[in-house]
């Protein structure tokens, strides 16, 4: 799907209300009592008026959508009312949900021209209110369909169509003294819309949401690729491509130079495959003298659990197993765009998880980099692996901080649900700064404790290490053996997205498939480095 969003002067509203094909008001409960001040056409207050007193309090439920048909002179015009909920409930995630499915409402009527109100942007102050709701139309109108055969006239959204939107969005928030009835570039996919609001720098504002939307869409294209497709290598061609366009300074370890630095337990996760591992690693300086933050993802492009093999229902899910490493990639992406002024290293560890006769064993002991040993008990424990020499080797790179994202545990989804994702971390201070940068941007995160047991739990009798104690625990114990790969005395939070990574129905700015949650927290928490 292709989407323009554009800001324009309140002052210019009535022209906007007049021609465009269709009116969008956001109403929270309290507000409904303040259409009037929208300067909306005299026509539309006494059809609004009568929808209010029909659905009274349900009108206004988070994400509820009542679509009219109202007569406009000689034609009609489309009025879409989106309910943003009441008192405490009308938060920025709020809007933001409300708005996909505003952005998908608008592609079923196949409107290209429509504008957006609501009394909560007359608030000058209310900037992050603006920027949820035009994150919300971006990401909500996402959809991952390169693959279906096309047909006529049917609406689709492509990886190059996905770019191209946020470059023509940029330039229309950009140009404030445009014609705001200017038609949209011919496309039967887009859909221009004029926000009217009296945020201060609005500007800006769109321009940033851009950039994120870009970045989290580009992370979810990746984790959308099939096995086939997105394999290792794959993947860091698409890093070394970012980097590229981002003047940032990338770097791809092979096989013999993984081997050399004694990467023993990320090989042995990739011997299995016909695709060798790959670990890269993107460098983004901007920020002076700061210390280096790291975020590391792990980058499992397939995972059919090795010898120890997943059940193959619902194996087909594995594909997305790599999206710490495209949340990694989307948010070094949207960092060097913003051209925030932070110094940050990206990590990804890309390897494919199959069993063969040269894959890795239960039973087997093998040597990270860092020099530690690990048995592996279970070959279905490889993210924790390919995460341990990743981590090891951001503080040879540099890294002050160490921030790792995963797809890890089914365990989080016990604890936590599939809303929630979870943090381990040794340092209370970073991990209270991730709960925070998430809340922000729409992403909930909530911390466990680094049990005294965790670290016995995850002892061998005959190696240092075991990469799995069971269920018990088990996010903890897996947070545990990625952070015993962590220099001492280094601030580390181990993020686990193995519940939220991927949803199974489309709702709100929120997608079938996968999500590439944690791309915005990250790059929200870069702004705090």
């Amino acid at each position: 799907m292709k989407q323009n969003i554009c800001l324009k002067s309140s002052k210019e509203k009535n022209a906007l209300y007049k021609n465009a094909e269709a009116i969008v008001l956001f109403l929270c409960k309290e507000c409904v009592d303040h259409i009037r001040h929208l300067s909306l056409p005299e026509e539309l207050f006494d059809v609004i008026a009568f929808e209010v007193q029909k659905q009274k309090d349900a009108f206004t439920e988070t994400g509820k959508i009542t679509s009219l048909l109202v007569k406009n002179g000689k034609t009609f015009q489309h009025v879409v009312l989106a309910g943003i909920g009441a008192g405490k409930e009308c938060t920025p995630n709020h809007l933001r949900a409300a708005a996909g499915n505003v952005a998908r409402e608008l592609r079923k009527h196949k409107i290209e021209k429509a504008v957006a109100a609501g009394p909560i942007l007359k608030n000058p102050k209310r900037g992050h209110y603006l920027k949820a709701l035009a994150e919300g139309l971006l990401l909500g109108s996402y959809e991952f369909d390169k693959y279906k055969n096309k047909k006529e006239n049917a609406e689709k959204l492509t990886e190059h169509q996905t770019a191209k939107t946020a470059d023509v969005f940029a330039k229309e928030a950009a140009a404030s003294d445009a014609d705001p009835n200017t038609k949209a570039p011919a496309d039967e996919n887009q859909i221009a819309v004029t926000i009217v609001n009296e945020i201060e720098d609005a500007e800006a504002i769109l321009k940033e949401a851009s950039v994120i939307c870009r970045a989290i869409c580009h992370a979810r294209d990746l984790a959308n690729e099939p096995g086939n497709v997105m394999n290792p290598e794959a993947l860091a061609k698409e890093a070394v491509a970012v980097a590229k366009k981002s003047k940032m300074e990338a770097e791809v370890l092979s096989v013999k130079e993984m081997r050399e630095l004694g990467m023993g337990a990320i090989l042995a996760v990739g011997a299995g495959s016909a695709q060798e591992p790959k670990m890269v690693s993107l460098r983004y300086a901007n920020g002076g003298d700061k210390p280096f933050a790291a975020f590391v993802g792990k980058g499992i492009t397939f995972d059919s659990g090795g010898i120890s093999i997943k059940p193959s229902d619902g194996m087909g899910e594995m594909k997305d197993d790599m999206t710490g490493a495209a949340a990694v990639l989307g948010a070094m992406e949207a960092i060097a765009e913003l051209k925030l002024p932070v110094n940050a290293i990206g990590i990804l560890s890309c390897a494919e998880n199959m069993p063969s006769g040269s894959a890795q064993r239960p039973g087997d002991i093998v040597r990270a980099a860092s020099g530690k040993t690990i048995e592996v008990v279970n070959t279905d424990a490889e993210g924790r692996m390919v995460l341990a020499d990743a981590v090891w080797y951001a503080c040879r790179k540099g890294a002050a901080k160490v921030i790792d994202i995963a797809t890890l545990t089914g365990a989080v989804i016990l604890a936590l649900g599939e809303h929630t994702s979870g943090i381990v971390s040794n340092d209370d201070t970073l991990a209270d700064a991730i709960k925070n940068a998430g809340h922000r941007v729409g992403e909930e995160w909530w911390q466990l404790p680094i049990v005294e047991e965790a670290e016995e739990m995850i002892k061998s009798s005959c190696a240092d290490i075991v990469n799995s104690a069971g269920r018990p625990a088990g996010v903890i114990t897996g947070g545990v053996f990625i952070g015993s790969f962590v220099d001492e005395g280094i601030p580390w939070a181990h993020l686990d997205i193995g519940g939220t990574s991927t949803a199974k129905k489309t709702e709100g700015h929120i997608p079938e498939g996968c999500t590439a949650f944690g791309t915005a927290t990250l790059i929200e928490l870069a702004k705090m480095l």
